[in-house]
């Protein structure tokens, strides 16, 4: 499976191409149901902002590389945006398993492919991850597989 990664610690990292900083990632999408990261919101140089998919770059320690600049779409950045859900509105929304609340999400770790591995809710006792499925819920909404 490969190491994991935090899609809080995704976000802000700069992406780069050949040591060049082409802009940074300010937010992260996922589909609907909440089962893949699809990609990322990155604030480009000239101030304008860009989607990147997630599998089009690579995970380093500190920044995210890709193999050109064109792999950054503008015009797919509000495709994904409408018809996913933004990491930033996802964060601090409470996190329920059976119906009963466990805390607040903080995070959702992902595989090297994108898929939601877990979701981690910050709880008065530390973090707690919780495996996807439709016990568990985010916000209002049960986690349901796409039909």
């Amino acid at each position: 499976m490969g190491p994991l990664h935090r899609t809080g610690a995704l976000v802000r990292r700069a992406v780069t191409y050949r040591d060049i900083r082409l802009g940074v990632a300010v937010d992260a999408l996922l589909d609907r149901p909440l089962s893949r990261l699809v990609g990322l919101d990155v604030r480009c140089g000239d101030g304008a902002h860009r989607f990147l998919p997630y599998p089009a770059c690579d995970v380093r320690a500190d920044d995210l590389v890709v193999e050109s600049a064109l792999v950054l779409l503008e015009r797919e950045l509000e495709f994904y945006r409408l018809g996913g859900r933004a990491f930033s509105e996802l964060r601090g929304q409470p996190v329920s398993l059976d119906g009963d609340e466990v805390g607040t999400l903080a995070d959702i770790l992902v595989t090297p492919d994108g898929d939601v591995h877990r979701f981690v809710a910050a709880t008065p006792e530390g973090e707690r991850e919780l495996a996807p499925g439709p016990r568990v819920g985010i916000g209002n909404h049960l986690l349901r597989p796409a039909v």
